[in-house]
């Protein structure tokens, strides 16, 4: 299997893509100046206690203060990402005395050091936790609980058992925890020792910063796009990791220098003159990203809607005509079907709850594979999933983790033109591609001027926080930019003259 991850920087913002047998397989996009909180760690003020939800609000600093369930200040209801907690426990675990309350636990005005585990959504804030965990490359630190685990998704008995033995052998601090992560498979006690000297070394530096900031404060914060890739994604079945950026490929290399040397040779900095996603073939997959329909091979689609307070996705027969019957039909399509949602939930990063309507199947042995195909398709989500049993009317639901704002909600807006009854593209969005089409068409013509007529608001963004792209754009092609604001363009629409 030829795997290959892609990371295009932009002034704007940065994009990943994997792709997996020249598939897309996984795509995400972080803008640059929209911080993302998942993952921080700060010293906060506890402001409010509402004992009637059990749970704290808690000052960061932020715009709106985070919220702190009891289930997240001690043991009750703690969770770890893949890790099978009762199986794999090889220390005892601190726990929550009975009939406490939040009040018990938290006072208004005390300081805590919390970290976020969920974006700010809608009218709420951050969701917060007291059980700190710091990831690394091979294993997760737990400094607040002495849990040592290994997570679910190793599966093979063999290796849990070298895993575990090497866990006793690791100096982890007595009052701390280790979790093994999935990219531990096959590392040595050398390397997992290396993974945790380098996460103590973090939890020292936050420890320090508690001690010597007054709350709120940000202690710790989280990595961006390009180290988060070249920490969770560049494993051993990884054939190349490309990017377009020399200031980021430096940074990686040096990354990869202190934590996984071995993996610098699979890194690669493109410098060619077609721009990485176009090269590679997938910039217009992306386009699709964003559409409703989706087609299959066979000739049946999917079309996939999502709402304020849940996902739909319909199954439809469409022009596939190869099966006799219409038993063998649904079972084609659905089969099929099955595993391009699981990629398309993965690609939008669809979370929350998630119905899927499949085309009915009177067998029992179809629906079982059916949804066989669906687990099996889901098991290479990172994000924790829980999805029900097919049922006789050929219905799953199913709930995904919702950690950050989803790709749809981050690239539009709500439509001013229809009052919200669907989506446009949102004009930092349309600014990046603008200014896209500008290089291309500066490159292809050769031309040393062009004039850009884009909607008032988009040219707007051009002539303020575009400025440094555009003048980045033509000292590189020693050329002029002229933007010209047309109010009858729609907001979508760009034009190069």
């Amino acid at each position: 299997m030829n795997k290959e991850i892609l990371i295009n920087v932009e002034p704007q913002e940065k994009r990943l893509a994997i792709i997996e047998n020249k598939v897309l397989e996984e795509f995400s996009v972080e803008r640059i100046g929209v911080k993302r909180l998942v993952g921080n760690v700060y010293k906060g003020r506890v402001s409010s206690i509402v004992p009637a939800v059990k749970a704290a609000f808690v000052n960061l600093g932020l715009e709106k203060n985070g919220y702190l369930y009891m289930a997240d200040i001690v043991g009750l209801g703690l969770e770890f990402d893949a890790i099978d907690k009762e199986e794999e426990e090889l220390r005892p675990q601190k726990g929550m005395q009975p009939h406490q309350s939040i009040e018990q636990l938290l006072k208004k005005g005390q300081e805590v050091l919390i970290q976020v585990t969920k974006e700010p959504f809608g009218t709420k804030g951050a969701r917060l936790t007291t059980h700190i965990s710091l990831p690394g490359r091979y294993i997760v630190l737990l400094p607040y609980d002495r849990h040592l685990g290994i997570s679910r998704r190793i599966s093979d008995d063999k290796e849990r058992a070298r895993l575990k033995d090497i866990l006793r052998q690791l100096e982890v601090p007595s009052e701390m925890g280790v979790i093994i992560r999935t990219a531990g498979i096959g590392k040595s006690k050398r390397d997992l020792s290396r993974d945790l000297k380098y996460l103590l070394g973090v939890w020292r530096k936050i420890k320090i910063g508690a001690s010597r900031k007054a709350a709120p404060a940000l202690l710790h914060e989280e990595y961006d796009l390009v180290l988060r890739i070249a920490r969770d994604y560049l494993t051993e079945d990884v054939d190349k990791l490309i990017i377009d950026s020399r200031d980021e490929y430096r940074k990686i290399q040096h990354f990869l220098s202190a934590v996984s040397p071995h993996l610098r040779s699979k890194l690669e900095l493109y410098e060619g003159d077609i721009p990485l996603f176009d090269r590679k073939g997938i910039e217009k997959e992306i386009e699709k990203i964003f559409e409703r329909k989706v087609l299959l091979r066979s000739g049946g689609y999917i079309v996939i809607e999502p709402t304020e307070g849940l996902v739909a996705i319909d199954v439809n027969s469409g022009k596939f005509t190869e099966k006799r019957n219409l038993e063998e039909t649904a079972f084609a399509i659905n089969t099929e079907a099955a595993r391009e949602i699981a990629r398309q939930i993965r690609l939008r990063d669809l979370g929350g709850i998630i119905v899927i309507d499949f085309i009915d199947m009177m067998q029992a042995g179809h629906r079982r594979k059916v949804f066989e195909a669906l687990i099996g398709s889901l098991k290479r989500d990172k994000a924790k999933t829980d999805v029900s049993p097919l049922s006789e009317l050929c219905l799953v639901e199913m709930t995904r983790q919702r950690m950050r704002r989803s790709l749809e909600s981050v690239s539009f807006r709500e439509c001013p033109y229809c009052q919200g009854k669907g989506l446009i593209k949102s004009v930092p969005t349309i600014s990046i591609l603008a200014l896209r089409k500008v290089k291309k068409y500066l490159k292809e013509t050769k031309k040393k001027q062009v004039e850009l007529h884009v909607h008032p608001e988009v040219a707007s963004r051009l002539f303020n926080e575009d400025r440094p792209a555009i003048e980045s754009i033509e000292r590189t092609f020693r050329g002029k930019i002229i933007v010209k604001a047309d109010p009858i363009l729609h907001v979508e629409e760009v034009k190069l003259i």
